[in-house]
């Protein structure tokens, strides 16, 4: 059980833009959260998880995984948990990828004594997602899944999704399985008024809301209420339906599964604040599940 050296890319560090570098700011409030996570997200993807690492132990093969645009380690850790041999932990910032070192290596320590026998390992650089393979010593088509939570969402252009893809197409194996977990576009377009939920996106500046296909790659400010109830603002981006099915394609992906995670009244926490009851019955989120077709 150890956690790899961080290599750290200066190129990637030297061509971040602003908006990369945007959550290193809030690293610190990274495991404070927000309800819409804890109730819908993290469940969610721990269960596909399950259901994954279960297929590969039918089959008898040990599994390793990309985590792109790892954050804090959130899922690098649930990856480990639900039996990767190996997880190889990516995010362009490196205050980001020191934390995510730091959560996995508290981790692995938890789990030295009366833990799971033969945990894996994980590895972190520091990275864009758009040059994966000019990591040292990767190497190509050897990954059976990767995971993408809320990444591309932060890319500032449709090239730079194409490529990150391209990118994460060539290190997987054929058949191996994509995870992209975005907000959901409703979210995009609805998701304005005041206090309905713990995501709200501010109007424009002419106090309009956005429109599905002429503010498609467009910047939006998108404040978050975290658990204490203090929002933070961050910039991200909305692509519609029609360009992923199309880049998910042309980065040699067939998509399997389109999952809308949401939940109902009876599901909300009893401590859960009141506006949570805002994402009851409503998709806050949207989950393409790929297979990387054969070469």
């Amino acid at each position: 059980m150890r956690v790899t050296a961080c290599f750290f890319q200066l190129r990637s560090l030297l061509t971040m833009g602003d908006e990369d570098q945007q959550w290193v700011k809030y690293k610190d409030d990274y495991h404070e959260g927000v309800w819409a996570k804890d109730v819908l997200e993290i469940p969610f993807l721990e269960g596909f998880f399950k259901s994954f690492a279960e297929e590969k132990l039918k089959q008898g093969k040990p599994w390793k995984a990309l985590d792109v645009g790892c954050g804090m380690g959130k899922y690098t850790t649930r990856l480990l948990r639900a039996g990767a041999s190996y997880v190889l932990a990516i995010d362009v910032a490196a205050e980001m990828v020191a934390g995510a070192k730091k959560e996995t290596e508290q981790f692995l320590l938890a789990h030295r004594s009366g833990g799971p026998a033969g945990i894996g390992e994980a590895e972190f650089h520091v990275c864009s997602a758009a040059h994966l393979t000019s990591i040292p010593r990767i190497e190509e088509t050897t990954f059976d899944l990767a995971i993408c939570i809320y990444l591309f969402c932060n890319l500032v252009s449709k090239e730079d999704v194409k490529q990150a893809l391209g990118e994460i197409s060539k290190l997987l194996r054929p058949g191996a399985s994509l995870i992209v977990y975005e907000l959901h576009f409703v979210e995009y377009l609805t998701g304005t008024a005041h206090e309905r939920g713990d995501v709200e996106y501010v109007p424009k500046a002419d106090g309009t809301g956005y429109k599905y296909f002429e503010d498609e790659g467009k910047p939006r400010t998108l404040r978050i209420r975290m658990k204490s109830g203090r929002q933070i603002e961050i910039v991200n981006r909305f692509y519609t339906l029609s360009f992923w099915v199309t880049a998910l394609s042309e980065a040699g992906f067939q998509i399997t599964q389109f999952h809308e995670p949401h939940t109902s009244l009876t599901d909300v926490p009893s401590d859960a604040p009141s506006f949570m009851r805002h994402y009851a019955e409503r998709p806050t989120a949207m989950c393409w599940v790929c297979t990387k077709v054969s070469q």
